[in-house]
């Protein structure tokens, strides 16, 4: 293994192509970070495989990159994301929430039948640090819950 595909394998998610969380610890400090996960993950990878679970968060990925994010791939469907300030951060992210919800997509299902999809949320959190980001992740999925 080359020393470029050793750092590859350590700094880099495999499954999204963003880097990871080891990228995100090894980076610079930064003013603002947030939390965020995709909405319903469990029931779309019940309803129609893993494989399509895969999309939706390749999906998000891209789309956070799409949005002009610093996004890192934590680890399942988590992502954290880096900015220089709150209005800068939280745009951005509405943004990508917008597209995230707009923007209809296939799956195939576990029976290999291509299923539309016509579009996905995600929620997130903004704080000063991961443990606030997190924190402010939790509340937005428990009012998110409420609004159901």
């Amino acid at each position: 293994m080359s020393v470029e595909e050793m750092r590859q394998a350590l700094l880099v998610s495999e499954k999204t192509g963003l880097p990871n969380k080891r990228a995100f610890d090894e980076s610079g400090p930064s003013a603002f970070v947030a939390m965020g996960d995709v909405d319903g993950l469990k029931r779309l990878n019940d309803q129609f495989g893993y494989a399509a679970g895969d999309v939706l968060i390749q999906r998000l990925a891209d789309t956070l990159v799409e949005v002009d994010l610093e996004a890192y791939h934590d680890k399942g469907d988590e992502f954290i994301i880096k900015g220089s300030s709150f209005a800068e951060l939280n745009e951005k992210l509405l943004k990508a929430e917008k597209i995230m919800k707009t923007s209809p997509f296939v799956v195939h299902s576990m029976s290999d039948k291509i299923t539309p999809i016509d579009g996905a949320q995600f929620s997130f959190g903004i704080g000063t640090n991961l443990k606030e980001a997190e924190t402010s992740l939790k509340h937005q999925k428990e009012l998110r819950k409420l609004e159901r």
